[in-house]
């Protein structure tokens, strides 16, 4: 009678243990992340006034002037231009994308902080010259800027144009 009576209580058990729900998980969770890459410029100071200027003269600021605060979270290649074919202001004045001074043509070089004459970069209008390539992310750096003057001048009204540095993924 004892074996019978441990017989039915085993057999109730296994019942017993097999109805019941298993105690393992049944999810699993993983956290995905990702860091979208963003470029990001910008640059101090915004302007450079080169002042009454003479024919011909090449008057320049120096090559550590204007600083690109580089933000971007990937490698760059920068590029620098002028916006426009023209200086604006009275007689306009054309701008050079071979840095050619002529009668009322003017022209502008850059230099990435380094010495004028060695490493000028020509800024153009229709094709923009690299001045940051593979430019590492988060890091500054800084330039300068050269105008050619016209040759010669059909009036003495300030004149202007704006000068672009543009940054893609490298």
């Amino acid at each position: 009678m004892r074996r019978f009576i441990l017989g039915a209580i085993l057999a109730l058990m296994l019942v017993v243990g097999l109805a019941a729900p298993a105690m393992a998980l049944t999810t699993a969770d993983v956290t995905v992340t990702a860091t979208p890459s963003y470029i990001s410029i910008s640059v101090l100071p915004t302007t450079n006034d080169f002042g009454v200027v003479a024919a011909s003269s090449t008057p320049s600021t120096t090559t550590t002037y204007f600083t690109i605060d580089n933000n971007s979270s990937v490698v760059t290649d920068q590029t620098i231009a002028v916006t426009t074919t023209t200086w604006s202001g009275g007689v306009t004045w054309t701008h050079s994308d071979t840095c050619t001074p002529g009668a009322d043509t003017a022209g502008l070089m850059a230099n990435k902080g380094g010495t004028w004459g060695t490493g000028d970069i020509i800024v153009k209008n229709a094709s923009p010259n690299p001045i940051a390539e593979n430019q590492p992310a988060t890091t500054d750096y800084s330039f300068g800027l050269k105008l050619y003057a016209p040759t010669s001048f059909s009036d003495g009204v300030q004149k202007q144009i704006i000068v672009r540095v543009t940054a893609v993924t490298g």
